[in-house]
C-alpha cells in the first residue's frame, strides 16, 4: 500500500509541510551495531525501535545515507534487495512520523571512501559515462521512493566534493550549476514535486571551490555543516564566544541566496557538559539566522568497529545516545530545542534588516602575476558577523543590487581587491542615500577610491607603530598589522573622525550625494582572526557608534556584547530570541524600544552559560 503524499514547499525561506510551518529537527543516522554496513547487515527491528524512540523524544526528521556501492554493485545493475530495504526504511520512518532526508551518491563518509569498485577513479563531473551512471542512479532511487513515504528532500551527495578534491575544486560556477541541474532534473522527473539539495561542510562558504550557495539556482535549498574544530578561524575552544556563532554565520551567508538546512551540527573534542551547552546555543542561533531545520550529528554512539571507525575510532562516540541507549546531557537540550522550534517558535522567520554586510571578494582573471592580491578573504565576513551580533543591530548579508531603501547602512569589511564595477556600485548606493562603512585590506587593490570616500593614499610605511591604534568616542582600538606595506592616507573632502599615531586619518566620513561614506584605513575584521584578539577591545562599539550617529539603533538590545538578540516575525507577532554565547553566566538587561502603541520595556535577565531566553509580543 502506497504512503500518502506529503508536499513540502517554501514561504519566505521557511519550510511548509502540507501548507503548515515545518522545522526539520532530528538526527543523522546509522544503526549503532552496524554503522555504515546497515544495508548489508539489515535489521528491520532495530530501525523500528530507533525511529519509534526518535519520535517519542519529539523529533521529526532522519537523515540517512544511500551508499552507492551497496545499491549498484555493478554498472547499471541495481540490487533489488537493497532497493526494497530502502523502501522499507522510509516506510518505517514515515510510520513513526519522521520525514526522511536520503543522501544519494554516498561515497565519502568520515574521511574515507566507500567507492563503487567499478568507478575506478573516474571523474564524477567530467567523465560522460560516470555522469550517465549518476543520473540513472538518482533516477532509480527517486522512482523507488516517490510512493514509499515521507521524503523531505533528496541530497545529491553528502560532501561529494571530497571524493576528489582536486577535480571538484577545478570546476567553474557554470559547471557546478550544470551538474546540480542535471541531477536535480532527473530526480524531479522521477519524483514530481520533490525538493533537492546538496550538502557540504563549511568550505561551501569559507572555501574557494564553487559548490556554494551563490550558485545554487538549480537546487531548492542547500545543506550546510559546521563544527567548531574545523574552521579557518581561531576558535579558542568549543565553549568560546566565537564557537557557537560559526554555524549561524554559515546560515546567514547562505540564506540571501537560497533556503538553508543545517543537516550536520555537533561538536568534537570536548566533554559532555560543553557539548550540551554548545548544542543549546548553536541550534537556537541557527534558527534565529534563518535555518529551516537542524539535523544533529549524530543519533547514537557506535558499537561497531568496522570502517570507518577502525581508522578514526573517536568518530564512534559523538552520538546523543550512548551505545547502550542511555541519553547524554545534550539530548535533553536538543529535545527542548525541538519543542521550541516546532512549537512556540514555529513559523517565526527573520525580518528585513536595516544593516547589510556586502562582501567584496578577490576576483582575478587569469594569471595576474606580481599584481595579484594575496591572502584569504574568509575572515572578513565572519568577524563582521560577530561584531554586529554584539551590537544587537539587525543585519543580513547582501545579495544583488545594493538598495538604501532596504539597507540603511552597508558594511564592506576588510576589502582586499575592489574593481571599478564594485566602486561604481558602492557609489550609486551612497549617492541614493545609503550609509557605507568600508574597511580597507590592501594598500593598492583594497583602496576604495578618492571620489566616494574623500581620501587618497599619500604614501606607505613599513612601521606598524605609525598606524598602531586609533581612538573613537573614548574607546582605544589597537591594531595588529600583518608585515608589509601599510597605507598612509590623507583627507581631501572627507572629515577626519580619528587619527593614527603618525597623524594620518584612520576613520573618515565623506558626504556623497544623499548619503555618507565612512572609511577605515585598516582591515579591522581581518586583524581580529587571532586567538583571544576579540578580548582586547570592545571592537563592536565602532560599528555601533557609526550606526547610532546615522540614526540606526536596534529595536531590542541587551547591555552585554556576549548576548545575541534577534527579533523574528510571524505575521504581527514578534519574538526576541536571546542567546548568551559566553562560556560563563551573564547578567544583562533586555530593552525593547518604545513604539507608538507601547512604552519602553526593560527586563533583567540572569543567563547561564550558553543559555537561551525568548520574549514574544504582538507588534
Amino acid at each position: 500500500m502506497n504512503a500518502p503524499a506529503v508536499c513540502y514547499t517554501f514561504e519566505d525561506g521557511g519550510l511548509l509541510r502540507d501548507g503548515e510551518p515545518f522545522f526539520g529537527v532530528g538526527f543523522n543516522y546509522h544503526p549503532s551495531p552496524t554503522g555504515c554496513r546497515y544495508w548489508r547487515e539489515w535489521d528491520a527491528r532495530r530501525l523500528d525501535a530507533d525511529f519509534a524512540r526518535m519520535a517519542e523524544l519529539g523529533f521529526n526528521t532522519v537523515r540517512f545515507f544511500v551508499f552507492w556501492a551497496d545499491f549498484e554493485p555493478t554498472p547499471g545493475a541495481y540490487d533489488p534487495v537493497m532497493t526494497e530495504r530502502l523502501r522499507e526504511f522510509v516506510a518505517t520512518a514515515t510510520r513513526h512520523g519522521l520525514a526522511c532526508l536520503p543522501s544519494l551518491l554516498t561515497i565519502w563518509m568520515n574521511g574515507q571512501r566507500f567507492d563503487p569498485p567499478w568507478r575506478a577513479g573516474r571523474d564524477l563531473w567530467h567523465d560522460r559515462y560516470m555522469v550517465e551512471r549518476e543520473l540513472a542512479f538518482v533516477r532509480h532511487i527517486a522512482t523507488a521512493l516517490r510512493d514509499a513515504g515521507d521524503v523531505l528532500a533528496y541530497d545529491l551527495g553528502d560532501e561529494v566534493i571530497h571524493v576528489d578534491g582536486a577535480r571538484s575544486a577545478a570546476l567553474g560556477p557554470d559547471e557546478v550549476r550544470r551538474w546540480w541541474g542535471a541531477l536535480a532534473e532527473a530526480i524531479r522527473e522521477a519524483h514530481p514535486g520533490a525538493l533537492v539539495l546538496q550538502a557540504n561542510e563549511a568550505s561551501a562558504v569559507v572555501g574557494e571551490h564553487n559548490f556554494r550557495p551563490e550558485h545554487s539556482e538549480p537546487l531548492d535549498l542547500v545543506g550546510l555543516h559546521g563544527f567548531p574544530v574545523w574552521t579557518p578561524f581561531h576558535m579558542e575552544s568549543v565553549a568560546s564566544f566565537k564557537s557557537t556563532g560559526f554555524v549561524p554565520y554559515l546560515v546567514r551567508r547562505g540564506v540571501p541566496h537560497t533556503a538553508v538546512l543545517v543537516d550536520e551540527l555537533g561538536s568534537y573534542g570536548c566533554g559532555e557538559t560543553t557539548a550540551r551547552d554548545y548544542l543549546r546555543a548553536a541550534t537556537h542561533s541557527a534558527l534565529a539566522a534563518g535555518a529551516c531545520g537542524v539535523i544533529v550529528w549524530c543519533w547514537q554512539d557506535f558499537s561497531t568497529e568496522e570502517k570507518p571507525y577502525a581508522l578514526r575510532p573517536n568518530e564512534r562516540t559523538v552520538g546523543l545516545l550512548r551505545a547502550d541507549g542511555r541519553p547524554k546531557p545534550a539530548m535533553d537540550e536538543f529535545r527542548e530545542f525541538a519543542r521550541r522550534a516546532t512549537g512556540e517558535l514555529a513559523g517565526f522567520r527573520p525580518l528585513p534588516a536595516p544593516v547589510g554586510v556586502h562582501l567584496i571578494h578577490r576576483r582575478e582573471e587569469g594569471d595576474a602575476g606580481y599584481l595579484a592580491s594575496t591572502g584569504s578573504d574568509a575572515a572578513a565576513g565572519f568577524y563582521a558577523h560577530l561584531l554586529l551580533r554584539s551590537t544587537h543591530l539587525p543585519y543580513e548579508f547582501t545579495h544583488g543590487e545594493l538598495d538604501p531603501d532596504r539597507h540603511r547602512m552597508v558594511i564592506c569589511p576588510s576589502v582586499r581587491h575592489i574593481t571599478l564595477a564594485d566602486q561604481q556600485r558602492l557609489a550609486s548606493y551612497v549617492e541614493r542615500g545609503g550609509v557605507l562603512l568600508y574597511t580597507s585590506g590592501d594598500l593598492l587593490h583594497g583602496f576604495g577610491g578618492e571620489e566616494l570616500f574623500g581620501v587618497r593614499i599619500a604614501d606607505f610605511t613599513l612601521r606598524a607603530a605609525d598606524l598602531g591604534e586609533f581612538h573613537r568616542e573614548g574607546v582605544r582600538y589597537p591594531l595588529a598589522w600583518d608585515p608589509g606595506q601599510l597605507p598612509v592616507l590623507e583627507a581631501t573632502t572627507a572629515k577626519t573622525l580619528a587619527t593614527f599615531p603618525c597623524g594620518a586619518p584612520a576613520l573618515t566620513r565623506n558626504e556623497y550625494g544623499r548619503g555618507a561614506a565612512y572609511y577605515l584605513g585598516a582591515p579591522l575584521e581581518h586583524q581580529l582572526n587571532a586567538p583571544y584578539r576579540l578580548d582586547e577591545a570592545p571592537w563592536h562599539r565602532l560599528y555601533a557608534s557609526i550606526a547610532a550617529a546615522e540614526g540606526i539603533v536596534p529595536e531590542v538590545s541587551a547591555d552585554s556584547p556576549d548576548v545575541e538578540v534577534t527579533v523574528l516575525g510571524r505575521g504581527p507577532r514578534r519574538c526576541a530570541l536571546v542567546v548568551n554565547h559566553a562560556p560563563s553566566p551573564v547578567v544583562t538587561t533586555l530593552r525593547r524600544a518604545a513604539t507608538a502603541t507601547a512604552p519602553e520595556h526593560a527586563e533583567r535577565l540572569e543567563l547561564a552559560a550558553k543559555a537561551v531566553h525568548t520574549v514574544i509580543w504582538t507588534d
